[in-house]
């Protein structure tokens, strides 16, 4: 056979190369967005009426949104000796628009800053983190210019009591009223003794005579 000759003898033409439809030639949004998770800083306001250090407190939360298919997370951020329940504020789904409509709240409806209403809850969203900005500029919006978070007083008057210390005559005077009641002694050195047990600093020297 001469080279570059036809190798088919059947008389049947060939058929078409088939394309592999494994790999689909338009991604799928599932697959697109695959761990692709926009950040909005938010936070909502409750009212305290049985409280003469406050009247109303902050909750600062953490808003994911997922783009492989548009559910929206919320974590409130804990505080120390808040008194509260913390941590997940809404399980990830579909958040409704207004409750009323099945069309749920999607990306080009967030931007920053604004108010959201999830289910009565009115979360005011006041940033973002730099991988949102990006997204959405490429995406041609605008996402708007950041605000700052509002001062929380139940945070600075827990700094405060967390940072009151007693004077040393003070503390003299409590720890001998201690003793004198039957209660044990403060031992302000036996924390180092346990936290630096058996722990020894080793020096490399020489004595040149």
């Amino acid at each position: 056979m001469r080279l570059g000759a036809s190798t088919n003898f059947s008389g049947v033409p060939m058929r078409p190369k088939h394309e592999n439809d494994a790999i689909p030639k338009i991604a799928p949004k599932w697959l697109k967005y695959d761990r692709q998770v926009l950040r909005f800083d938010t936070y909502f306001q409750e009212p305290v009426v049985e409280s003469k250090d406050e009247n109303f407190r902050i909750h600062k939360c953490t808003m994911l949104y997922y783009l492989e298919d548009d559910t929206i997370h919320i974590l409130e951020d804990r505080q120390e000796n808040a008194g509260l329940p913390q941590g997940v504020f809404l399980k990830r789904h579909k958040v409704p628009i207004d409750g009323k409509t099945a069309a749920a709240v999607h990306w080009s409806d967030l931007t920053v800053p604004m108010d959201l209403n999830v289910y009565g809850r009115v979360f005011r969203v006041y940033n973002c983190d730099a991988f949102t900005r990006t997204f959405y500029a490429g995406e041609g919006h605008s996402i708007g210019d950041a605000e700052p978070l509002p001062e929380d007083l139940y945070k600075n008057a827990r700094a405060m009591i967390n940072f009151k210390q007693n004077p040393p005559d003070q503390a003299e005077l409590k720890n001998y009223l201690e003793v004198r009641l039957g209660g044990g002694r403060y031992n302000g050195n036996l924390h180092s003794f346990l936290e630096n047990d058996r722990k020894v600093l080793s020096f490399s020297i020489y004595w040149e005579d």
